[in-house]
């Protein structure tokens, strides 16, 4: 599933004055500045190496992303597009709920094998620690990931409130998150994916069905 990070023709959510200079190309430089991102790391990252990278002015990428927080902000919305994308089709085609939520985690886990994933993830959590105001902006992309299964556990067990919701969504995602250094590209226990992955889906099954979290 990794076109979102590297090659996605997707639907992305830019700025309305974004489109009125060109979507495609808007789309062209979110492409350059991820892999710049993947392959260099943020600390080589800047305004003049994606402008040089895509093969424009700087002036010019400053007419689709001011700054360089504007393109980090699209990059993530970026990347998440074809993430909300594949869910949806899993939603429709998910013959029950627990179904779904399998199938979501599995996309997510196996995903963390790929070399795009697991490089960019961790250089978008390294941001948030050295640049603090980035937390929101990555916590806004968390949050629409945490909102899929949000929307897929009351399904499973109607009897929990919406705090013991939300808490579970935040456990479920943050488990999978923290798999990365792990089971990710080149990592020492890639090849324990699929078990990982059966031992998380049977876990977070049994948590949401059995229902004692704390909910207050």
């Amino acid at each position: 599933m990794n076109k979102h990070l590297a090659t996605s023709s997707a639907e992305v959510s830019v700025d309305p004055g974004v489109y009125a200079k060109g979507k495609s190309r808007a789309v062209e430089i979110l492409k350059v500045a991820t892999e710049l991102l993947i392959e260099n790391g943020y600390s080589k990252l800047s305004m003049r190496s994606v402008a040089h990278a895509a093969g424009i002015s700087l002036g010019n990428l400053q007419h689709y992303y001011p700054t360089k927080d504007a393109l980090i902000k699209q990059m993530l919305d970026y990347v998440l597009e074809d993430y909300l994308a594949f869910f949806d089709e899993i939603h429709v085609k998910a013959l029950t709920p627990e179904q779904e939520l399998i199938d979501c985690i599995s996309v997510v886990i196996r995903d963390l094998n790929k070399r795009e994933t697991t490089h960019f993830f961790p250089e978008i959590w390294s941001i948030a620690n050295h640049e603090p105001h980035f937390v929101d902006f990555m916590d806004a992309m968390y949050e629409s990931w945490r909102s899929v299964i949000i929307g897929i556990i009351p399904s499973i067990n109607p009897d929990l409130n919406e705090k013991q919701v939300r808490r579970l969504a935040l456990f479920i995602t943050a488990s999978i998150e923290g798999h990365t250094p792990f089971i990710g590209y080149g990592k020492p226990w890639t090849r324990e994916t699929e078990a990982i992955l059966r031992m998380a889906s049977e876990s977070f099954l049994w948590m949401i069905k059995h229902g004692d979290i704390p909910a207050d």
